[in-house]
């Protein structure tokens, strides 16, 4: 999935050395990025934020959107969609309530600081260690001060969530609210989104909130599959074009 270096030197008949400066400068902004233990780039997460549309592997949007219809009519609470850009968790897509929940933190297109909010939790707690590191020294520092009280303890929140497959906050601060939320991998276990509902913390009961987790989860998984599917037929409609081509430049007359 994605091109190689070679590959998008020779489409767009650029020197190697400038698509590199190109590439890295674009990977620093998050609009590409290339995968761990790939050497492939692929369009960005920050895409979204732009307004781009987007296509196969990387349109989640389309492809959680069915997820989280069910998820709002499933569980009475909004449903978020979400992606890492940088620091921070960007809203692509939500699904509400009928009648909508009122006075709800998070819009579409929105940013949230990586580990504040269950939203963001999920995602950050399945990265790898340095990149957790990362993210944590960096974001601590540019938080409001309540905020920073959620990094002191969050290495706790990222153990939790890894063994419970989600992750759980309550925002009493902000209008009684309590958000769970599941991460979504590609085919390398790599979290690649975010799926979260959010409804007044006075409905996270013990027994709803597994019934809910247990919904995300399984939406989560369904995401994972469709994602890995739309990857698989990719590569063999690039197999077949390269063979169609290699079987074409044989035939062509000396």
């Amino acid at each position: 999935m994605g091109a190689s270096l070679m590959q998008i030197s020779t489409l767009t008949e650029l020197p190697k050395a400038t698509v590199h400066r190109i590439l890295a400068a674009m990977t620093e902004e998050r609009l590409v990025e290339r995968p761990p233990g790939s050497r492939h780039y692929r369009l960005g997460p920050d895409i979204f934020a732009l307004g781009v549309p987007m296509r196969g592997a990387f349109d989640l949007k389309t492809l959680a959107h069915p997820s989280l219809q069910r998820l709002a009519s499933g569980t009475g609470a909004t449903a978020y969609l979400g992606v890492r850009s940088g620091y921070d968790m960007l809203c692509l897509d939500k699904a509400d309530t009928e009648p909508p929940q009122p006075s709800l933190l998070l819009e579409v297109h929105d940013r949230w600081p990586l580990g504040i909010g269950s939203f963001s939790l999920a995602l950050l707690s399945f990265l790898s260690p340095t990149d957790i590191e990362e993210v944590i020294a960096f974001n601590q520092r540019r938080v409001s001060e309540d905020e920073t009280l959620t990094f002191k303890h969050i290495q706790k929140s990222i153990q939790k969530t890894r063994r419970n497959g989600y992750a759980k906050r309550s925002t009493s601060s902000y209008r009684g609210l309590a958000g769970v939320a599941a991460p979504v991998f590609d085919d390398r276990r790599y979290p690649i989104a975010s799926l979260c509902v959010v409804a007044e913390a006075s409905l996270m009961t013990s027994a709803n909130l597994v019934n809910i987790a247990e919904k995300l989860k399984r939406e989560s998984a369904l995401i994972t599959k469709l994602y890995e599917g739309i990857c698989l037929q990719q590569q063999q409609q690039q197999r077949w074009r390269l063979a169609v081509r290699g079987s074409a430049s044989s035939h062509i007359p000396e």
